[in-house]
């Protein structure tokens, strides 16, 4: 076993790799950047061919509203989490189910509404924005 070729072998696939990666890292903060700038008026040509309800499932999800600091996340108690009514067997597996099931329909619905966005964008005359 030749442990200075092995060590070269490492040492250049890291070298090669940090500036690789690094280009990519770079890459992905300018489109992102782009993305911030130029966005809100692709947005605005792909929503006017897409339906209100669309509209506002994609503007959602794409612009959440910002977080604040002293807005901290809702918490509350769970008390269905403690069976203090034995009275009756309660099979936890159906609401979980039920939820699941309701968050599937939620998902679907949302996909086909970045769907419409997607095809809005790909429209014909979608890429004539004027900056």
């Amino acid at each position: 076993m030749d442990r200075e070729a092995i060590a070269r072998g490492v040492r250049r696939r890291q070298a090669q790799e940090f500036e690789r990666d690094r280009e990519q890292a770079l890459e992905d903060q300018v489109a992102l950047v782009i993305g911030e700038v130029d966005g809100p008026q692709v947005d605005d040509a792909a929503f006017a061919t897409m339906s209100a309800e669309d509209v506002a499932i994609v503007q959602a999800e794409l612009n959440p509203l910002p977080y604040e600091a002293e807005d901290g996340p809702d918490f509350f108690e769970r008390d269905d989490l403690i069976d203090f009514d034995n009275s009756e067997p309660v099979d936890p597996h159906a609401e979980e189910l039920a939820r699941l099931n309701e968050e599937l329909v939620q998902c679907r619905r949302r996909q086909a509404a970045f769907q419409a966005y997607l095809a809005a964008l790909d429209a014909p005359g979608a890429d004539e924005l004027s900056i």
